[in-house]
């Protein structure tokens, strides 16, 4: 059975790195090998390794240095210690250090590979509580209504004007303004918190199956109805129904809808008596009902029957204060996903992330920058994210000018040395400050990347 997991060996004595890489190869595992402690935390910058295996012993950087700065860069990572005779003492040092185990040299081949199995299943597991953990902040937390920016501070006055009532309300925005969690905070705040939240996509309504699916059916009471279904009506009884993307209904079934909202009562497929209805009502669209009505493809009734309570959710870029609140608060929980190192503490992007990220026009709303932080978590490893990895994320297809123009500046220089920088800053991050692995990811000759850092006004990688 192929393993795939990377693990680190790092031994001084070729014979040994050696015997070892080619044991783990047998076992199916990658192995990555280096006879230095520093090379050594160089790789855990750069790999996705699973597990590291690093001799006590050596000359310089030794095994217990790396053991700490390893700790350091990569908390989750289970170490095991290589130890010689009469080393034992060191090796206790080690695990008080925080070392995952030691073995003594000459290894045995069957308790060092179950060894290295053990381990890489301890970080597996260390990451998975992580996530868990993340998933279980994020259930507890009211909402993620991120920020306290004027605006926002609207939609929430709003939504705890409007909880404790039974009126419909209406909420409307741009797609990925976080509607969905507005309607989940009026639920939250109401008398039928105690009840369900049920959500039901409008756009996935076809026709022929809307009073099915929104008011149930009996058994055999059409073709393909092999059992009762509730229907999503009775699935929210006493609680809240919450109508996505209700701008996309038919004609016929917004009549249905609107009989249902007015009357208070419905009818199952294949039953000759009528049920009534106690459900509070949410409706969340991102187009504009008003003009909808106007054209004809919205009825007029069924708007005004909705329109009871509008909440409009402002779109990222009218409150660009919240924008580094909500981007921190996704890294974070990206962190806590993938099981960083000190996930658990409060992520803070410098002054000149916070700057890019707030110059960006956002056209995706929190969704997009939700996504952002996602990928930004995963490029950056256990770092906070750079400006070179937010620009070089923002800076594809759709994204911002790059950092220090303007979409409108059409100085050519200018542009093209922005440009420059950009790809140069990003080329180094993404080498781990390696200059000839960062020029060849540049196209360019190693001796020239020099030239690039002095013209461009950058850091020197080397000092």
């Amino acid at each position: 059975m192929k393993n795939e997991k990377t693990i680190l060996i790092i031994d001084d004595e070729d014979f040994v790195r050696e015997s070892l890489v080619d044991l783990l190869r047998s076992e199916g595992y990658r192995p990555l090998s280096t006879s230095s402690g520093r090379e050594g935390l160089a790789i855990l910058d750069s790999e996705p390794v699973a597990a590291a295996v690093t001799d006590l012993k050596m000359p310089g950087f030794d095994g217990l240095q790396f053991l700490r700065d390893a700790k350091k860069l990569r908390q989750d990572l289970p170490v095991i210690v290589l130890t010689g005779v009469g080393t034992v003492d060191d090796a206790v040092s080690a695990m008080k250090s925080g070392a995952y185990d030691f073995i003594q040299k000459p290894v045995n081949p069957e308790e060092f590979t179950l060894l290295v199995r053990r381990a890489a299943e301890h970080q597996a597991l260390v990451k998975e509580v992580y996530y868990l953990r993340a998933e279980v902040s994020a259930l507890r937390s009211p909402a993620d209504l991120i920020g306290d920016s004027p605006a926002l501070r609207e939609v929430r006055r709003l939504a705890a004007q409007v909880a404790p009532s039974n009126l419909t309300v209406l909420i409307a925005g741009e797609s990925g303004t976080g509607k969905e969690l507005v309607a989940a905070e009026i639920h939250r705040q109401s008398a039928r918190k105690e009840k369900r939240l049920v959500r039901v996509n409008c756009a996935a309504i076809s026709e022929t199956l809307f009073e099915s699916e929104f008011f149930g059916h009996r058994r055999g009471s059409f073709t393909g109805a092999v059992a009762d279904r509730l229907g999503r009506f009775g699935e929210a009884e006493g609680g809240t129904l919450v109508l996505d993307e209700i701008g996309v209904l038919k004609p016929e079934m917004q009549a249905k809808l609107l009989r249902v909202l007015e009357t208070g009562e419905f009818q199952v497929v294949g039953e000759s008596r009528t049920s009534l209805a106690d459900v509070r009502i949410v409706a969340v669209t991102n187009e504009n009902l008003e003009s909808c009505v106007k054209s004809g493809a919205f009825r007029g009734d069924l708007f005004y029957r909705l329109n009871v309570f509008p909440i409009v959710v402002p779109p990222l870029r009218e409150r660009r204060e919240d924008i580094p609140l909500i981007a921190e608060y996704y890294l974070q929980r990206a962190r806590a996903a993938l099981g960083r190192s000190g996930a658990d503490d409060r992520v803070r992007l410098d002054a000149e992330a916070r700057a890019v990220l707030s110059a960006y026009s956002w056209p995706g709303n929190v969704r997009e920058l939700r996504n952002v932080m996602e990928r930004a978590s995963i490029l950056a490893g256990d770092r906070t994210p750079s400006v070179a990895v937010l620009s070089r994320i923002l800076g594809g297809p759709g994204g911002t000018a790059p950092p220090g123009t303007s979409e409108d500046d059409l100085n050519l220089k200018r542009r093209v040395e922005a440009l420059e920088r950009r790809l140069v800053e990003g080329a180094i991050e993404r080498a781990g400050g390696r200059k000839r692995d960062a020029a060849l990811l540049l196209g360019i000759d190693p001796k020239n990347l020099g030239y690039y850092l002095r013209k461009l006004g950058l850091r020197d990688p080397d000092g």
